[in-house]
């Protein structure tokens, strides 16, 4: 998918609109600046020759007023144009995005979470922003060299045919120059990406395996893989740059042959061929058409940022938006309204040798009570059933009668919550954290949900600072869950919601969730030393096995 069709799909009709009534308009004032510079240029050439032939019959008003109407008409299209492709840039950037953002709620929830490192982030603001931008910053200048190129050949032609043909292939010439630097830039660019995104990976690996880093002696090793990948993108930037450089340099060596050539052309032969200023003004009219060549591989490179940008998003664009019908392959039954029930089917379960399958129909209002020790496996089924980890066998776990690997991101999140041992946490205020889950909630919605969380003696403003580090580890846990409550799922999956709790607020926790859902499922993960907290009975119980211990070797050791 290029990137023209991409923002021409996405945009409404009204951007689609702006965008051709903008590149008409840049092609238009561009016209004008050729036209002025080019008009300007023979009429002082004529002045002067008039001046000193003492011909008082020629007539200064007449071009001297078009001098005038074109650097008027030169100054208000270049105005119009930046707010008609202003205006058509934001709003097609909008379209997009707000498409790419609808689309990425159909992404299973499984493959979401291979884009934790910000790719998809990266996609949605830098590509989107990349594509947007050829609204105004590659059709508008196309469309001004493209028409002042083909107006300024067909003078010269109807002028002087040599000096028209010797410009034609110039321009050639100069177009086949800019290609050819923006496909060695573009390889460049593409070899610079590819190094950021090594190194940000790099980077976020590292830091969230920093301890493992240290226990290792690692860590200057990580150093040397950034710094490699850094310093490898740093070299390729600085070859497209050398790149651009020497371009711009032979596109103006090509533009001086230009304008002697028709200078040459003009003036040559036993007497002039063509009056002095008419060729003056033809050299004048092509300057200002070289002047827009120099731009060409500017224009060019931006185009080929939009079109890596848009190859990158063409797999989210093609995805059918959720109130869509999909046209790329036959839809998939979505969910409706709250899920009936969440079936396990033979989900293997455990560690090593103990690893067992396990078969369960969770009703809405059942209690499914998974416990063990650490290790044996508690969070991989937790994760299984939210679809964040790909079952063993298709079709193995169901949510609604469709198998929850296969469901959207939206379609999940509308019937199923998982909160994780360690969920994140925004750098906000716990209102707003809790916002998050129920945008339009009041602050007695939140407050109630935060007593059924045992947690309703931390005020609303409490900041949480980074990732929840303002707050203590059983708070983190509980602000988590009342923000899971505030979204009343179908289906509640709770990774250990007692860890860091005393026994008696874990009671009230687990007390105050089932009051606050009483007709959701919850599937709740314990320690094996807290499946005595449990303050209702569990519908279903699955006990796992410890991890295998390590036998000692045999002999002295």
């Amino acid at each position: 998918m290029t990137a023209f069709r991409l923002l021409w799909t996405a945009a409404d009709q009204r951007a689609r609109r702006d965008l051709l009534f903008a590149a008409v308009l840049a092609g238009t004032a561009e016209l004008c600046a050729a036209g002025l510079l080019g008009v300007s240029g023979w009429f002082l050439t004529s002045c002067a020759v008039v001046t000193a032939q003492a011909n008082t019959t020629w007539s200064w008003m007449y071009p001297s007023g078009t001098v005038r109407a074109l650097a008027l008409g030169r100054t208000g299209l270049r105005y119009g144009e930046r707010l008609v492709s202003h205006g058509a840039l934001l709003g097609a950037t909008v379209s997009l995005r707000s498409r790419l953002v609808r689309a990425a709620t159909t992404v299973p929830a499984r493959e979401l979470r291979n884009h934790r490192d910000g790719a998809l982030m990266t996609r949605l603001t830098s590509d989107v922003a990349a594509v947007g931008g050829i609204a105004g910053q590659v059709v508008p200048p196309l469309a001004g060299i493209g028409l002042t190129a083909v107006v300024v050949v067909t003078l010269l032609m109807v002028a002087s045919p040599p000096s028209g043909a010797a410009e034609l292939l110039l321009l050639a010439l100069s177009t086949a120059t800019a290609v050819t630097a923006e496909r060695r830039t573009r390889s460049h660019q593409q070899t610079a990406a590819e190094a950021w995104a090594a190194a940000r990976t790099a980077l976020l690996s590292a830091r969230s395996a920093l301890p493992e880093l240290r226990c290792l002696d690692a860590v200057d090793l990580v150093r040397e893989q950034v710094s490699h990948a850094i310093g490898r993108a740093r070299r390729a930037e600085a070859a497209a740059a050398s790149v651009m450089r020497w371009t711009r340099l032979l596109l103006r060596l090509l533009a001086v042959a230009g304008q002697t050539a028709v200078l040459v052309l003009a003036l040559s032969g036993p007497v002039f061929t063509q009056p002095a200023a008419d060729a003056i003004g033809e050299v004048l009219l092509v300057a200002a058409a070289y002047e827009l060549m120099e731009t060409l591989p500017q224009v060019l490179r931006d185009h080929g940022l939009a079109a890596d940008a848009a190859l990158r998003l063409t797999d989210l664009a093609n995805r059918a938006l959720p109130d869509e019908p999909s046209t790329a392959s036959p839809p998939m039954s979505p969910l409706t309204g709250a899920a009936r029930a969440l079936v396990a089917r033979q989900v293997p379960v455990g560690i090593g040798d103990d690893r067992t399958r396990w078969s369960a129909v969770i009703e809405p209002g059942s209690v499914v009570m998974v416990t063990g020790p650490n290790g044996s496996g508690k969070s991989t089924l937790l994760e299984t059933l939210a679809g964040r980890i790909s079952p063993a066998a298709p079709r193995s776990v169901l949510l609604d009668g469709a198998p929850v690997e296969s469901l959207p991101a939206h379609a999940i999140a509308d019937s199923l919550t998982l909160v994780e041992a360690e969920d994140w946490i925004a750098d906000a205020t716990v209102a707003e954290n809790l916002r998050q889950a129920a945008p339009g909630a009041d602050d007695g919605t939140l407050r109630a949900a935060l007593a059924a969380a045992a947690l309703e003696q931390l005020p609303l403003d409490t900041p949480a600072g980074p990732l929840g580090g303002a707050l203590s580890q059983g708070q983190r846990r509980r602000l988590v869950i009342a923000r899971a409550v505030l979204r009343a799922p179908a289906v509640l999956l709770l990774d250990e919601p007692t860890a860091g709790l005393d026994d008696r607020t874990a009671v009230r926790m687990l007390t105050g969730v089932r009051r606050a859902l009483p007709d959701s499922a919850l599937v709740i993960a314990l320690p094996d030393r807290h499946d005595d907290l449990m303050p209702f009975a569990a519908t279903h119980t699955l006990r796992l096995k410890p991890f295998p211990a390590l036998r000692p070797l045999s002999g002295r050791g």
